[in-house]
């Protein structure tokens, strides 16, 4: 008797899991034939012939879009040729166009650099200490340049983190912030935008809710944004780009403010992301997470649970910036695999992913090969 009043426990303690009804079969079939749409994902090589790693990422995976490094460009026409291949292929395999991703902020945030034959930038904060928005629009209209020339139609750029902390040291220290003032980050921002929009690229406000304040470096590990933040002032240039709907997506910072989640980072942070962006500040654009294998998530959540934690938190995209694994198994697969897994157990809500996926398709109508 003891021993089946302990099986009906673990079953009932297995049904509690489950907080969504089954899903239809012809639902869940189409879900399942989307979900790699969800996923941003950088891969290793420079050309796409002969690469499995991105056969396997593009027709298998069928992610909804990549993110080029350093690694992946040596040159105008090498760079247009990989990303030719890229869109031919994914279009080929899904139906759909390719989100092809970078960052390219200018100055020591650009992927397309002297060392690959391309002229060099301004960084942001060279920008906010010329004060002069002109500049700062026409600049960006030469990366926008760069940019399609090389074939790439997205660009995870302006930062429009407030770097009123001198000893930030992956912000304000890598000259990434435009200035200490969000009024004059919101205009810098707002001329980098346009910039951009005119020639055909999409943008991608970052680091939401703000990285200008904090001491430490995400990519390595936990960082806190400190109690004396000015949050008002961090909030400022979303409220208003927002506003002006100007903003193709936010993306978001692994930092923790515990005035708004005393347990996840932004990233994970529904609070943050459904409360505070969608909610109070009315973004309903998507919003693509930073790199998932950075050390602030990854090596405390690990990469699987981070991915589903973000999805359900509110996030559209996840962004996986090395889809290798140190086993040489696929990052991306495995994140697909449990956010499957979760979808038929009923512990991610079928409609919270539905909507990630409308996010992910409109954002690809504004595609000029779209």
């Amino acid at each position: 008797m003891p021993r089946l009043v302990a099986l009906s426990l673990l079953v009932l303690a297995a049904a509690g899991c489950r907080t969504y009804p089954p899903l239809e079969p012809v639902r869940l079939a189409a879900l399942e034939a989307e979900l790699g749409q969800l996923l941003l994902v950088g891969f290793e090589g420079t050309e796409a012939e002969g690469n499995d790693a991105i056969e396997r990422l593009l027709c298998e995976t069928r992610v909804g879009g990549v993110v080029l490094f350093v690694r992946n460009i040596t040159g105008d026409a090498q760079a247009a040729r990989l990303t030719r291949a890229l869109a031919e292929r994914a279009r080929a395999c899904t139906g759909r166009p390719l989100l092809i991703a970078v960052d390219a902020e200018g100055g020591q945030v650009m992927r397309l650099g002297p060392g690959a034959g391309f002229t060099a930038t301004l960084s942001a904060g060279e920008l906010g200490e010329s004060n002069d928005f002109t500049l700062t629009e026409l600049e960006a209209r030469r990366i926008g340049r760069m940019l399609r020339s090389a074939g790439i139609n997205w660009n995870l750029a302006p930062v429009v983190d407030v770097g009123y902390e001198p000893r930030n040291p992956v912000i304000v220290g890598a000259a990434r912030s435009f200035s200490a003032n969000p009024l004059l980050v919101t205009e810098h921002a707002r001329a980098f935008i346009h910039g951009l929009h005119a020639e055909g690229v999409l943008t991608a406000l970052k680091h939401f809710p703000g990285h200008g304040s904090t001491l430490g470096d995400s990519h390595k590990g936990f960082v806190e944004i400190p109690a004396t933040a000015n949050r008002e002032a961090e909030l400022a240039p979303y409220r208003a780009l927002i506003a002006e709907r100007l903003v193709d997506a936010v993306m978001t910072a692994h930092v923790v403010d515990r005035a708004l989640d005393s347990e996840f980072p932004a990233t994970l942070s529904r609070a943050t992301l459904t409360g505070l962006l969608r909610g109070e500040l009315g973004f309903d654009g998507p919003v693509v997470t930073d790199d998932l294998r950075m050390g602030a998530i990854e090596r405390r959540w690990g990469l699987e649970t981070a991915a589903v934690t973000a999805l359900a938190a509110g996030a559209d995209l996840l962004l996986i910036a090395d889809d290798r694994l140190p086993d040489g198994g696929s990052a991306a697969r495995a994140a697909l695999a449990t956010i499957q897994k979760r979808l038929v157990s009923g512990r991610l809500d079928p409609e919270r992913v539905e909507a990630a996926l409308v996010r992910v398709r409109a954002l690809k109508a504004r595609l000029g090969d779209g």
